[in-house]
């Protein structure tokens, strides 16, 4: 029996000489590289050295049981095949076995050999699309974390900057408003809130000359309020009770259905 790095291999664990020159025989010839080992303690350090595709164990062994190793095995490498070969069947512990991941397939003394390789490398084909499941889970982690930290950051960076515009917006000494072309306020600054005499967050949804010079009647020289929308600025001058405004209107393309409309008021002195 040898090792070949270019073909899956296979650690076969048997107390017994002629079986594992059997099993080594059946496999090489099935083009899987073997190892042997007649002792637990031998396959434990055979595993440390080099890990395999597949082992075979014996149920029991002078120095120990072949479910103990298996799950040993499966410690060191979830996705190692593990096999038992036995001439000692204890059912309740091979069920006990297979129920815990320990045993992939089981096979009794004397076996068939067809079967026996076709065993091994439906475990190996069961492993290897295992591991690539589980390489594939990781790399897709991997790839929602990268994804989740991106989405964090360029969050961060639109609040940033919706941060800064509203410092800009609230900046301006003149009332200022965004409205959309049924005259409801989508959003305005602390001076347009100031003038309405409320708190800006409850200025949105109003009616901009509702909310602002208390008139239940749009301003009669509002070019919005005539539908005077325009494709670049408009200038007017507005009245109100006992005052008077020079409204700048300004068009924008804010990406939601309807107009929006940039609308600044300053007082005519």
């Amino acid at each position: 029996m040898s090792e070949d790095s270019s073909r899956p291999t296979v650690l076969v664990v048997d107390d017994d000489p002629g079986c594992v020159r059997a099993v080594g025989r059946i496999l090489d010839y099935a083009g899987f590289a073997t190892t042997a080992c007649r002792t637990l303690d031998e396959a434990r350090a055979a595993l440390e050295g080099s890990l395999k595709a597949c082992v075979i164990t014996e149920f029991r062994l002078p120095d120990g049981q072949g479910v103990d190793f298996l799950s040993h095995a499966r410690g060191l490498d979830e996705h190692m095949g593990r096999v038992m070969l036995t001439g000692v069947v204890d059912f309740l512990a091979v069920q006990e076995a297979v129920n815990q991941g320990s045993v992939h397939a089981f096979f009794t003394k004397p076996w068939d050999n067809d079967s026996l390789v076709q065993g091994v490398r439906s475990v190996l084909e069961q492993c290897r699309l295992a591991r690539a499941n589980a390489e594939m889970m990781v790399r897709l982690s991997d790839q929602n974390r990268a994804l989740e930290a991106t989405v964090r950051e360029r969050t961060g960076q639109l609040e940033q900057a919706k941060r800064e515009l509203e410092a800009v917006f609230d900046s301006w000494d003149d009332p200022v408003s965004i409205v959309d072309d049924r005259l409801r306020v989508v959003r305005a600054n602390r001076a347009f809130a100031a003038q309405a005499g409320i708190e800006v967050t409850r200025v949105p949804g109003s009616v901009c000359h509702e909310i602002l010079f208390g008139d239940e009647t749009p301003c009669p020289d509002c070019p919005l309020a005539r539908g005077d929308y325009g494709d670049g600025p408009r200038e007017g001058v507005i009245r109100s009770k006992d005052r008077s405004w020079r409204l700048a209107t300004r068009p924008l393309d804010l990406g939601r259905d309807g107009r929006a409309f940039l609308c600044r008021y300053r007082l005519v002195k």
